[in-house]
């Protein structure tokens, strides 16, 4: 049970850190998709809830992807931290900023676990403190 932290996990924990991104990415893409879809339908004059429709539900689809990659990301992270049990600084601030970022989103539960492991796990990811006597 107390077995060593381990550095297997890195490429796991960096690949589910980076596809954190493709959330924003996503919704990115819904935002822009949207504005355009309103031009044309601004441009052509006359209001067309089908098209507008269509046009909407077409955009959603890099939404649902960016939020489809994020949660594979979030199930790599937490295989990283606890299966293989990786530990480095970089991942202590990811699991504290990132998982207090999420606890204000859809994906509360694993901010709230993020941050909550990171806390209780602190000294296994920072390395101990050096008290220096004068």
């Amino acid at each position: 049970m107390n077995e060593p932290p381990s550095n297997n996990g890195a490429f796991i924990a960096k690949l589910g850190a980076w596809l954190q991104l493709a959330q924003v990415i996503g919704i990115g893409g819904t935002v822009i998709g949207i504005m355009k879809s309103f031009k044309v339908l601004s441009e052509s004059g006359h209001s067309n809830p089908t098209i507008l429709s269509e046009a909407i539900g077409g955009v959603l689809i890099s939404t649902f992807i960016g939020i489809a990659l994020s949660l594979i990301g979030i199930v790599l992270v937490i295989i990283a931290i606890t299966a293989c049990r990786y530990r480095s600084v970089w991942m202590f601030w990811f699991l504290c900023i990132y998982g207090g970022l999420m606890s204000f989103s859809h994906f509360f539960p694993f901010g709230l676990f993020f941050f909550i492991y990171a806390l209780v796990k602190k000294n296994e990811f920072l390395p101990p403190q050096s008290t220096a006597t004068v």
